[in-house]
């Protein structure tokens, strides 16, 4: 009975100094305080459930490791990630010019409209390194290795880049400008300079 009251302290005790810290990152990778929230909760359901007494320092990682895998399984079943099609850089204007002749909503075309225009915005914005190798990758499907050939660095730099390219492009598309990015996201701007 006292292993219980044991583990069930233990677990109160893992939530209160954990659950903001991952229900921050999660919200700042979701955007989304209802999904965020429940992903923190299964996390912390999972941990329970393992059974595993770790230290309170190695249970930040292990929460960590437990959020993203859910984050990466909703994602991965969610229906709009199923829709996803990956185009040549080249049609992007001609898929904006088409967004406003399908039979969606207005409101729907002009969305998606908006937000190829603010990907090609971000692609501008990009670094001219990162946005090479972001192109070379995403676009003309070159590997990582053959991205690193093609740019004479090393793999490890090419993943670099297009970690920093994605990150930046993905917070950017949700801002109409990048005056607006930097004043409310001053972090995303910073990140994309560092091109060291």
């Amino acid at each position: 009975m006292s292993d219980r009251a044991d583990s069930s302290s233990d677990l109160a005790d893992a939530f209160a100094h954990w659950q903001p810290k991952l229900l921050r990152t999660l919200f700042r990778r979701l955007g989304n305080r209802a999904d965020a929230e429940d992903i923190a909760q299964e996390s912390f359901l999972r941990l329970a459930a393992a059974g595993k007494a770790l230290p309170l320092d190695e249970q930040g990682p292990y929460l960590q490791r437990i959020a993203q895998n859910l984050w990466h399984d909703q994602w991965r079943n969610s229906p709009a990630r199923q829709q996803i099609e990956v185009v040549a850089y080249d049609d992007c204007e001609m898929m904006a010019e088409g967004a406003t002749t399908d039979g969606t909503c207005p409101c729907t075309r002009t969305e998606q409209r908006q937000r190829l225009e603010r990907l090609q915005q971000a692609l501008d914005e990009l670094p001219e390194r990162q946005r090479e190798a972001f192109v070379l990758h995403r676009f003309d499907g070159l590997s990582q290795e053959q991205v690193g050939e093609r740019m004479g660095i090393s793999r490890r730099m090419v993943v670099k880049h297009l970690a920093r390219a994605f990150a930046y492009c993905e917070i950017r598309v949700h801002y109409s400008s990048l005056e607006q990015m930097e004043r409310l996201h001053p972090a995303a701007a910073r990140r994309v300079d560092d091109d060291s």
